[in-house]
């Protein structure tokens, strides 16, 4: 028999069913993006089942499949999009729809984003609730987040862990629930669900929950973490000094330092915890930049996605192959992708402009963002960072990951997982499970680099330049009124 973990890594646009072997190899997998709700401008709300369904379908694929023989599943662990929040009645029925990392109803600007120095991103949207849905709230049981809702069904325990935890009325000392958080917000310590440690199992797998995913019951359920300390973990990223980027729905860079620091400045850096202990995550986030080529793609692109349908090509493939057309700096196009505040601006648009230079610039948003945020951090940990590590949907294309090398000026590795929130969770399960003695061990046998991209001197002397007019050009619009606001 082989041991297998199976992992569910539920983002903000879908979620994926992945299925590891001891050695940290991908066994099968399937991905089922949610259902698309327009909603009025500004607001990004879920409802949690949608969460749940597509972890049954995804799941239940792999196993009708025939590739996986359930005996050979010997846990499951997940990985989740993080400060996503909601409210539950005492019989776990959600009150109202879950508020997205992304809702933009209680910030305006990154300031906004800054409560309580850059932590407690659910404090404004439970009070957001408690004073706009009263009738709601009253009935509140527990305020939970993504992966809470989701461990409540598969083993009934509702529970969180620090990763998930800190966006809320933890204590960053003891990463125990604050009493005095909990009385300045009125939010009361048994709202909140138990804390547990990532690796910790924390129950076993349900019959009814079993029969859903086409799993053996009574499995055990372990703890796993906030999808981008996950990434981290699977990158090796452990040791003070060591920075990851992730390439997803947005862009998030993450370098370890061996504890909480106080935060000051006007863009979004978190300092939280890490899922392995004693360690935490400085991290820098733009919202939304992966998400601005999938705008491109479902607005612009029609004849390019039946195109794709009629080949069974993949849309971003052909996509990219427009934007391997363009020079380095898109002709000098600048795309800033704030439009989480509806502040995303495009600067430097000609006539000479095409397809294919909005495409590469708003990939090389993505990256900009990543150098930005990078030399704040190694700023502030007084750190060089030489080598740098990344993952994430991005990081299939090699062209984007070549641009990487070239924007940052570092050797950058590239992993054989790419889905690394998925692995990392894979790697607390197993080590939860004893299967390895520690995580470094864990590490050294499951994590492997695929490939290595150096930097291209004349297109990072392109990028230097552009990276100075991105960082100042990303803060003055952010400083900026609303253009538009009043329409």
């Amino acid at each position: 028999m082989s041991d297998l973990i199976c992992v569910f890594d539920v983002g903000t646009t879908g979620t994926r069913t992945m299925i590891f072997d001891l050695d940290g190899k991908e066994i099968a997998r399937a991905y089922e993006e949610y259902p698309f709700v327009e909603q009025p401008i500004g607001i990004s709300e879920q409802d949690p089942i949608t969460w749940w369904n597509a972890i049954k379908s995804t799941c239940s694929k792999i196993m009708k499949s025939g590739i996986i023989d359930p005996n050979d599943i010997i846990g499951v662990s997940a990985a989740f999009q993080r400060a996503t929040t909601t409210i539950i009645d005492i019989n776990g029925e959600v009150l109202h729809p879950a508020l997205t990392w992304m809702d933009e109803r209680e910030v305006t600007d990154f300031q906004g984003f800054q409560e309580e120095g850059g932590l407690r991103r659910a404090i404004p949207k439970v009070l957001w609730l408690k004073n706009n849905k009263s009738e709601l709230f009253n009935k509140t049981f527990k305020i939970i987040a993504t992966d809470s809702y989701i461990y409540m069904k598969l083993c009934g325990a509702c529970v969180t862990e620090p990763t998930n935890g800190v966006y809320s009325i933890l204590n960053m000392e003891t990463l125990q629930w604050d009493a005095g958080l909990a009385e300045q917000y009125d939010l009361p310590l048994n709202l909140w669900p138990e804390l547990h440690t990532p690796g910790e199992i924390i129950g076993e797998l349900t019959n009814e929950a079993a029969k859903s995913l086409g799993l053996n019951p009574n499995i055990p359920i372990i703890m796993g973490g906030g999808d981008q300390q996950c990434a981290a973990l699977s990158l090796g990223i452990t040791n003070k000094g060591q920075a990851k980027v992730t390439f997803g729905t947005g862009t998030f860079v993450d370098l370890i330092v061996d504890g909480p620091m106080k935060l000051v400045g006007d863009v979004p850096i978190f300092s939280l915890p890490h899922v392995i202990k004693g360690k935490w995550v400085l991290e820098g986030t733009m919202p939304g930049t992966g998400t601005a080529l999938k705008w491109f793609k479902n607005n612009f692109s029609q004849l390019q996605i039946k195109e794709s349908e009629e080949s069974n090509k993949n849309i971003y493939n052909i996509l990219t192959k427009e934007a391997e057309k363009i020079r380095p700096g898109s002709a000098g196009l600048l795309f800033i992708p704030l439009y989480i505040f509806r502040k995303g601006t495009i600067h430097g648009l000609s006539l000479n402009h095409t397809r294919g230079h909005l495409i590469r610039a708003i990939m090389e948003s993505a990256v900009l963002s990543a150098q930005m945020y990078l030399n704040i951090l190694e700023g502030m940990a007084k750190v060089n960072i030489e080598e740098l590590k990344v993952d994430g949907g991005g990081m299939n294309s090699d062209f984007w990951a070549q641009m990487v090398a070239d924007v940052m000026g570092k050797k950058v590795m590239i992993p054989e997982i790419k889905d690394g929130a998925a692995l990392g969770a894979a790697i607390l399960a197993f080590y939860g499970l004893g299967k390895y003695n520690s995580i470094e061990d864990a590490i050294e046998k499951m994590v492997r680099v695929a490939d290595i991209k150096t930097p291209n001197k004349e297109n990072s002397k392109i990028y230097k330049k552009l990276g100075r007019i991105f960082m100042s050009t990303v803060l003055e619009v952010n400083s900026n009124k609303r253009v538009t606001k009043n329409l």
